[in-house]
């Protein structure tokens, strides 16, 4: 009997350090291998830029004050902190610029790309220009926007960028890309990738 109860204290032990590692998910130099962007379900997000960075002439602080004049002035005609300098390092001969912004309308203004993030209720019933149809990643099969849409729960995320895109949640029906893992997904070029996802 005492086995068992400490068998079970030590899933939910597990269970509890897995969620809470979910929630607390950020990008890092030594993860990231492409330009990427991470979508948190608070509505901020990450985005990891890598270029490379491997002549003898390149100057890592002159970089940095570029980019910090970039950032002052978008944040200077916009809310104060929309984006915050996470890190800035040289690895591998390519430089990685994570930066944190409040909200990927922030994101999408700063990098000049296009972008939404809704509810499937809200996509449903918006103006946005959605497939018609999605891979159900269950099992492969090409469904409808009606059973893609269909959970209220779910959080949909358009983007017409060529990038590695991390949810934080569960990916369920998307269309135009390529899934890997269960969170991690690598958009196409051709036409907006959309993931529906559990939060």
């Amino acid at each position: 009997m005492k086995k068992f109860l400490l068998y079970i204290v030590l899933t939910l032990c597990l269970v509890l350090t897995a969620g809470c590692k979910t929630k607390n998910r950020e990008l890092t130099v030594e993860d990231v291998k492409n330009s990427t962007i991470l979508v948190k379900n608070d509505g901020t997000v990450q985005a990891a830029t890598i270029e490379t960075f491997d002549k003898n002439n390149y100057s890592l602080d002159e970089l940095k004050a570029f980019i910090t004049k970039e950032i002052g002035k978008y944040n200077q005609d916009n809310e104060a902190d929309s984006i915050v300098i996470n890190t800035l390092e040289v690895k591998d001969k390519n430089a990685v610029l994570i930066l944190n912004y409040k909200s990927l309308e922030n994101y999408t203004a700063f990098n000049k790309v296009k972008a939404s993030f809704t509810t499937t209720a809200d996509a449903k019933s918006s103006k946005l220009e959605l497939p018609d149809v999605y891979v159900n990643v269950k099992d492969g099969a090409y469904t409808s926007p009606d059973v893609a849409l269909k959970n209220s729960k779910y959080k949909v995320l358009v983007l017409n960028e060529k990038t590695d895109v991390i949810v934080d949640g569960k990916v369920k029906f998307f269309a135009n890309g390529t899934l890997h893992g269960k969170s991690n997904f690598e958009t196409g070029s051709a036409e907006p990738s959309v993931i529906i996802y559990k939060p």
